[in-house]
Parts: structure tokens; C-alpha cells; sequence
């Protein structure tokens, strides 16, 4: 009886052990270091905003563990996507990764001793840039947009925030949008934070977002990372 019931212990233990893998695995600093610069992957920075200010890891997008939204944001980022996440080290990190692995993310890594033991072992690490889109603070309404949509021939909607590491990656692009192309089309920016009613006007899953108006008539949409020549083909 003791016997059965000692087996039956050992293979509960390594049953949780094994559910536990399931949702993350643990990656070392090297291993981190070596997939960091991959594409198609989400690098996801749960630090608070005055840690960031002290170093990140390049291409991460940052969400702060303690934000009230922090669930919300993470639902907009790409579940196919594979996840790496790293805190200051490692505690936050793995508390979201069991978090995320119960809102539809599969793949999903941690980085084992955050990134005090990144900056430590002299890897390379980036600090703030500021661009110039990533200071939008413009809060608009649904009928201001109307208006704007009525008024032009062609309009780009442009949803991104200042945490998502796509969204600044296209900044760049819509910038070069706006300048090559001024004369012939209207492009609106805007920050989901700020206008959180736009999430459900246009459905949003994810962002980036790209919405085309010809004569106020929605003509294409585009989630992601996009090439210059794939969106200026399109206008």
C-alpha cells in the first residue's frame, strides 16, 4: 500500500513537472544572445520604465509588468510568434510566461538571470532613441476622423504605440510616407493608448495597423511589418 501510493506520488511530481515545461522553457544569457537578432520572433521587456532607461536589449517590445493594461497589451502582440521575455532578473519574466501560455502564446522563453546578467557579461544593449513619432500624444474621436476620411481622396491610418517594437521599426517608413507623398495623401497617426475606442472600430488583434481610405471607402488593411515598396505600391 505504501509502496503504490509512493509511486503514485513520484509520477504526480513528474507529471507537474512536465506541465510546467510546457509553457516555457528557460534559455541562458548565450543561447538568448544568439536568437536575439533573429526575425519573427517578439523580444518582450517586462521592466519598469526606469529600468529601461538604464539599458534593453534592441527590437524589444516594452510592457511594463506592473501596468494596469499589461494583459491587454500583451494580447495585441503575435501569438505565432515566438516569445522571448526578459525582466531586470528573471523573476517577473517567468511570472509572465505562465501568464501569456494561458491567453493563446505556444512558444514561449525566458531569459534566465534578466538582464542584469546580460549587461554583466557585456553583451550588446541599446538606450533610448527618441523618434519622432513615438512622442503622438494626440487624442482623437470617431467623428474627427470621419471628417478627415470626407475630406481627402486618400488616407493611411497608422495605429501603433510607443512600447511595440514593429511599431517603431515602421515609424521610420511612415515618416518616409509623409514626406515622399504629402501631396497626394492624408496619413493619420495614432496612438492606440490614447485612443483605445479604435480598437474596437477597426477589430485590432495586433499592431501595427495599416487602413487605406480611397474616397472614404476602406481599400486594404495590413497588420505587421511592412516594406516601403509594398505600401507605396498600394497607394
Amino acid at each position: 500500500m505504501i509502496r503504490n501510493f509512493i509511486i503514485l506520488y513520484i509520477m504526480l511530481f513528474f507529471s507537474c513537472q512536465n506541465i510546467h515545461e510546457e509553457k516555457f522553457r528557460n534559455l541562458d544569457i548565450i543561447k538568448f544572445y544568439e536568437i536575439a537578432s533573429a526575425s519573427n520572433i517578439t523580444i518582450l521587456d517586462v521592466r519598469t520604465s526606469q529600468e529601461r532607461a538604464n539599458g534593453y536589449i534592441n527590437n524589444s517590445t516594452h510592457i511594463d509588468f506592473y501596468d494596469d493594461s499589461f494583459l491587454d497589451k500583451v494580447n495585441l502582440l503575435n501569438k505565432k510568434n515566438p516569445i522571448y521575455i526578459y525582466c531586470k532578473l528573471g523573476g517577473r519574466s517567468s511570472k509572465v510566461a505562465e501568464k501569456i501560455s494561458q491567453i493563446g502564446f505556444k512558444d514561449i522563453y525566458n531569459l534566465e538571470g534578466g538582464f542584469i546578467t546580460w549587461s554583466n557579461q557585456n553583451l550588446p544593449f541599446e538606450f533610448k532613441s527618441e523618434n519622432k513619432l513615438d512622442n503622438l500624444s494626440q487624442g482623437f474621436t470617431k467623428a474627427y476622423i470621419d471628417s478627415i476620411l470626407s475630406l481627402n481622396t486618400n488616407t493611411l491610418i497608422y495605429v501603433s504605440t510607443k512600447w511595440c517594437a514593429p511599431c517603431r521599426e515602421m515609424n521610420p517608413i511612415v515618416e518616409r510616407l509623409e514626406k515622399k507623398l504629402s501631396n497626394h495623401l492624408q496619413i493619420i497617426n495614432i496612438d492606440l493608448d490614447n485612443n483605445y475606442f479604435v480598437k474596437e472600430m477597426y477589430d485590432i488583434s495586433s499592431i501595427p495597423l495599416f487602413v487605406l481610405y480611397k474616397n472614404s471607402e476602406e481599400v486594404w488593411r495590413k497588420n505587421g511589418i511592412i516594406a516601403y515598396s509594398d505600401i507605396a505600391e498600394k497607394l
